[in-house]
């Protein structure tokens, strides 16, 4: 079964390089071409990532939501995702594509925590890094062929006809990508145990807080260097989309290159991130920058992989479903978090290189200084700042929910007066009138 499911999970990750190129990349060119500007983008995406960070919350304290029906809800969900981009493409009001890429963006928070839980469920953490290693090369070598289709279609056909055409296109090839799923044999998820709780809740903090840090730098990244690009160093379109294949072509090498060295040489993949907004900022000439996204896509598919590769080593403390489920958490709330910097420094790319290079520094310190893989102390001091970093945010977080019961109640009890005052003024005014006065 290994095997064949091995094939039938890189067969999957194909067709959906191909779906996604054809839809979730066009996306905001489609925003753009029926005249959204950043602001309406911005919103689509803060609603849309702060429902699936919902939805991600709620399978983290239910997880057993996700162990019943494993398959039905996989194929349900997966379905849905493709089909939805549809109606987006057939609506031109921000309110409806909102709802639609919010269901869009629930069913691929559902379809990402059961996808992780079938992998590490399925194989042990030799196998996760092989099968983790073949779909990422699979999806990004079938996105080529993709982004290619992508650029021909939007090259050759009306302008009333070729975004409609294109997603639909995508959305039908991506339901092929359901089909294959279809045949894998799911049986053994029926009813995973879900353990009461983390065993070392101290190592998966400080391993998500990187995690978390990271992808959101990144995505923080991925808002603000286009623009940069394009808007202050007068780069032309043709090479901004030149940018995403070079991305794309490096990631495959990177994917290559990462999937079979030990963990702790990730630590140049994760040090030499913070080089990546540095020289992004600091590069006046537009063709350079494809360098630069080269060096940057390379390491950053290491230091990703190093993200699955470490919760597929503490499979047995963490649990297989909560692991799944973090991982998809993780990736919404670094969405929702990169967002909101878009929209409050906007055209301030000083501030917003700069958030980059701050959070990606965070990111990296977290590395070296908890996570005992990759650490630059010795593994017993990693552990030591990771329960000490884990202690200090828990006695925080206790302390701040209880400063917000206590507010609360006082604004409850604050409203019951003011309800009482003014039923009183009412009576007082009733009476008055009663009495003719």
């Amino acid at each position: 079964m290994s095997l064949s499911l091995r094939l039938l999970l890189t067969l999957e990750m194909a067709f959906a390089g191909i779906y996604l190129a054809l839809t979730r990349n066009l996306l905001v060119i489609y925003l753009a071409s029926i005249e959204f500007d950043v602001g309406g983008i911005s919103l689509i995406t803060l609603i849309a990532t702060a429902i699936a960070s919902l939805v991600s919350i709620i399978l983290w304290r239910f997880p057993n939501l996700l162990t019943r029906r494993v398959k039905l809800k996989l194929l349900l969900f997966h379905a849905l995702e493709r089909v939805f981009w549809i109606p987006i493409v057939l609506v031109r009001d921000l309110v409806s594509i909102a709802i639609f890429y919010t269901v869009i963006s629930f069913s691929s928070t559902i379809i990402v925590s059961l996808m992780n839980l079938l992998i590490y469920l399925s194989f042990d953490e030799a196998g996760v890094r092989d099968v983790t290693a073949k779909r990422a090369i699979a999806g990004n070598l079938m996105s080529i062929i993709g982004s290619m289709a992508a650029i021909t279609t939007l090259a050759m056909l009306p302008e009333d006809l070729k975004f409609v055409i294109t997603f639909v296109m995508g959305s039908l090839i991506g339901l092929l990508a359901t089909l294959v799923l279809s045949i894998a044999d799911m049986r053994h998820l029926e009813g995973a145990e879900v353990p009461r709780k983390v065993e070392r809740p101290e190592q998966m903090f400080t391993i998500s807080s990187f995690l978390l840090a990271m992808l959101t730098s990144s995505n923080l990244l991925g808002i603000v260097w286009t623009p940069y690009l394009m808007g202050v160093l007068g780069a032309p379109d043709y090479l901004a989309a030149t940018m995403n294949f070079i991305s794309t072509i490096f990631g495959i090498v990177g994917s290559f290159f990462w999937a079979r060295r030990s963990l702790g040489s990730f630590r140049l993949a994760i040090g030499s991130l913070i080089l990546v907004p540095i020289a992004a900022f600091i590069t006046p000439i537009p063709t350079a920058h494809l360098g630069v996204m080269a060096f940057g896509s390379f390491m950053f598919t290491g230091a990703s992989f190093l993200g699955n590769f470490l919760f597929a080593r503490y499979l047995r403390e963490f649990g297989a479903v909560r692991s799944s489920i973090m991982l998809s958490m993780l990736a919404n709330l670094s969405q929702l978090l990169a967002t909101p910097f878009g929209m409050i420094f906007s055209q301030s790319y000083m501030l917003l290189f700069t958030s980059v290079i701050l959070i990606r520094l965070l990111s990296v310190a977290l590395a070296f200084l908890t996570v005992p893989e990759v650490a630059t102390v010795p593994e017993e001091v990693a552990r030591t700042y990771s329960q000490l970093i884990y202690a200090n945010s828990l006695m925080g977080y206790s302390y701040i929910l209880e400063t917000s019961k206590e507010v609360v109640a006082l604004t409850v009890r604050l409203l019951a007066l003011a309800m009482v005052l003014i039923l009183l003024y009412i009576l007082y005014k009733f009476i008055f009138f009663l009495a003719g006065v």
